[in-house]
């Protein structure tokens, strides 16, 4: 039982996921496939497409009710609700684009998830950003009892320090992040730009905009980079988890009339995941304080990584979607806060597997050419499709010939009914399995030959190019850099998680929290590093200083357990290859690095002797690879590619290419325990040719106003808990450089 109350109710009883009927309500769908749909296609322009002006939109933050259990769900009994109201719908939080809204009237809306933006590139597109939230005595969620004050939090009234072991009180902060977006860093809704509905908070990093203010941000995003799916969501410094979890998701369709994609952009099927968990009354459950916190003394209220019972398309609990035995294309995102999923098709009757997913798209655009996963296929082909929070895939799945009737390879006829299925693990990639009966499950497709929508026109079988090949800072091919390629610098981080007695603490980045001070403030008076650079703030503390117009060669070393997906703001990347490494003898040299310090370790309780890991201490050695164990990388660690004679000393077996589903521009990426994962990051337009000299090279806006941008792990719960760090990008110093975007 959850220890606080919901306004609608009163104690929470958790529901089984397993009492939730499934398959029983259609998808939700945007409005252009068929009238009366539920997600609202909001046009993010005015005029022609080649008009250069911005479109306008007004997009409110808001509490309502939305359709999200299946049709036909009546609240349980219990004994603090013997007699529970019939299910009028749950309540959440959500976007609603002004003139397009779900819940016209106050009506129960079909889904929280709300709505997709269309943009053009090099159409600016200006969004007025209204904070509506309730404050948290008047939410009907209940979201209150879900926050955790000894986080480092946005905090608008100052009191984590004098009531850190009670849930917060107050108007709720929140700021929109355009994730996968090329912005300005004012535009880019970083987690201190929180503002509050009352107009009378906002974080240190707030940006009005032009005409702004209050309980209002005004964005006005360029849309200069190439056409790619993006999306939307809360970014508020330390409650991302549970805003998000309350609805707080949108995307963000920007589409190249230039460059047009083969498929048809406005019939696109978005599939946003997420695993939720509901209480006897419908209404949305979240698993804060004891027994789900580990911690207890230190975080009362935050879980490590949230893990629903129930699976979520688009708002809508285990939806299905008929299909006609023609080609769909899908825009697959994983907006769970925690969760992993690892999906392919199977005909639960037959038991034969479903039709092959083509991935056409990655986070940031079109691959070059379709790659087949097919569940039929042997290893190491790629079998099925693997997501980590924040990934983003565009594919094409093809249902003719597995309509009901027709006979399947293991010589049993197929049902007609296809499950995508779900097999990873949590956590990540060494947990425990989803149950086959419920997080297993992800959505059924119902193929009705008698359908009439259209085949796609292009068809991945046996088409060719998706676009013209795109630039390539990595082999993907060979797992090495691309073609004409300069690496200005290489910079090693780290992956660490923090632990206390009874359990995980804290995640972190190269071993250091959000604001760069470090725990041994014996060792670094003030906890103030002198390889570090402060910030606009005065408080945060930089360590990662790129220069627009380089690329860099990033190695990011997981030291933890579990696979984490990180994300960086600002830039797309691409993966070149990942490699094993000997953990432990890595570890051993890493930590011996580490000297005593009068911290306490939170394992022990005791003063940290000198050779132990000292979480939140930061890298053992400078940043700025001055020491000679670094070899001149920068992150201050230990080369992870440092040799005894000619052999490795700590890298085991030969470095793995990506994925080819994976072979596209990414700004969210799988990097798995026990690997180094190399990413190539260049600090400029991606369309720029790969031996663009980095003085040529820069953003159509000033990438180094406000307070930057950051870079972290898109496990939210782990992102709320110091796993995210700012960077600020140098700007381009040649006297070349023009900035044709300053509207902001």
């Amino acid at each position: 039982m959850l220890r606080a109350y919901g306004a609608f109710a009163g104690p929470q009883t958790a529901l089984p996921g397993s009492a939730l009927p499934q398959f029983v309500d259609e998808l939700p769908l945007l409005n252009s496939h068929v009238a009366g749909s539920a997600i609202q296609l909001v046009p993010g322009f005015s005029g022609p497409i080649t008009d250069p002006q911005a479109g306008s939109l007004t997009i409110r933050m808001e509490e309502f009710k939305a359709n999200v259990m299946p049709t036909g769900f009546a609240p349980v009994p219990t004994p603090a609700n013997p007699a529970p109201a019939p299910y009028a719908g749950t309540w959440v939080w959500g976007y609603q684009a002004a003139g397009f809204e779900t819940n016209p009237g106050g009506v129960t809306a079909p889904t929280y998830i709300n709505p997709v933006v269309l943009a053009f590139r090099g159409k600016p597109t200006r969004i007025t950003w209204v904070n509506n939230l309730p404050d948290t005595n008047f939410t009907e969620t209940a979201w209150a009892t879900w926050t955790d004050q000894t986080l480092h939090w946005a905090d608008p009234l100052n009191e984590m320090m004098n009531h850190p072991m009670t849930n917060y009180k107050g108007p709720v902060p929140a700021v929109p992040h355009l994730h996968g977006g090329e912005v300005p860093p004012q535009l880019d809704g970083g987690p201190d730009a929180w503002f509050t509905a009352d107009g009378l908070y906002q974080g240190h990093a707030y940006w009005p905009g032009i005409g702004g203010g209050g309980n209002t941000s005004v964005y006005n995003y360029p849309n200069s980079q190439e056409a790619a799916p993006i999306w939307f969501h809360d970014h508020a410094l330390g409650i991302t988890r549970i805003n998000v979890y309350a609805g707080i998701a949108g995307a963000y369709l920007l589409l190249d009339p230039a460059n047009p994609w083969p498929i048809d952009p406005t019939r696109i099927i978005p599939m946003v995941i997420q695993d939720r968990m509901f209480d006897t009354n419908g209404q949305l459950y979240f698993p804060a304080g004891p027994p789900f916190s580990p911690n207890p003394m230190d975080h009362p209220f935050w879980v490590p990584e949230f893990e629903g019972d129930v699976i979520c398309v688009n708002g809508k609990v285990w939806p299905k979607l008929t299909v006609s035995n023609k080609r769909y294309a899908f825009w697959f995102l994983n907006g769970s806060n925690a969760r992993t999923y690892d999906m392919f098709l199977i005909d639960q009757v037959s038991k034969n597997f479903g039709p092959p997913i083509w991935i056409i798209g990655t986070d940031g655009g079109l691959l070059d050419t379709p790659v087949k996963l097919d569940p039929l296929a042997p290893k190491p082909l790629p079998n099925s499709l693997t997501m980590m929070p924040g990934e983003r895939y565009l594919a094409i799945i093809d249902f003719s010939g597995y309509e009901a009737g027709v006979v399947g390879p293991n010589g049993a006829a197929f049902s007609g009914s296809w499950l995508l299925k779900n097999n990873a693990k949590t956590p990540f990639p060494a947990g425990v399995a989803p149950n086959g009966t419920t997080t297993g499950r992800v959505i059924q497709f119902v193929v009705n030959p008698a359908g009439t929508l259209p085949d796609e026109a292009y068809n991945p079988a046996v088409g060719g190019q998706l676009r013209a090949p795109m630039v390539r800072l990595a082999n993907a091919a060979t797992g090495t850099p691309g073609a004409g390629v300069t690496i200005n610098k290489i910079r090693q981080l780290t992956l660490n998680e923090v632990m206390g007695m009874l359990g995980p603490l804290e995640a972190l980045v190269n071993n250091t929290k959000w604001n760069g001070k470090s725990v041994a403030t014996d060792v670094f008076p003030g906890g103030i590093r002198p390889d570090f650079t402060v910030g606009p703030d005065g408080e945060t503390y930089y360590s990662e200083l790129p220069q627009e117009g380089e690329t860099e060669l990033w190695e990011i070393v997981n030291l933890t357990a579990d696979a984490h997906p990180i994300h960086t703001h600002l830039v797309q990347f691409q993966l070149m290859n990942r490699q094993n490494f000997n953990v432990n003898k890595y570890s051993g040299a890493y930590n011996a690095l580490f000297p005593a310090s009068s911290a306490i370790d939170p394992m022990t309780g005791l003063p940290y002797p000198g050779g132990v890991f000292i979480g939140g201490y930061g890298p053992p050695l400078p940043v700025n690879g001055s020491d000679p164990r670094s070899n001149g990388k920068l992150g201050g660690n230990p080369d992870i590619g440092a040799l005894k004679g000619k052999n490795p000393l700590y890298l085991q077996g030969p470095a793995m290419p990506p994925l080819p589903q994976e072979a596209g521009w990414k700004d969210t990426v799988i990097m798995y325990p026990g690997q180094v994962t190399r990413i190539m990051v260049r600090w400029a337009p991606t369309d720029l040719p790969a031996n663009t000299p980095a003085a040529n090279a820069w953003f159509p806006f000033d990438p180094n106003g406000g307070h930057g941008y950051v870079w972290h792990c898109h496990i939210i719960d782990h992102e709320d808990n110091e796993m995210m760090r700012p960077d600020a990008v140098k700007p381009n110093p040649s006297p070349n450089v023009t900035r044709t975007f300053t509207d902001y």
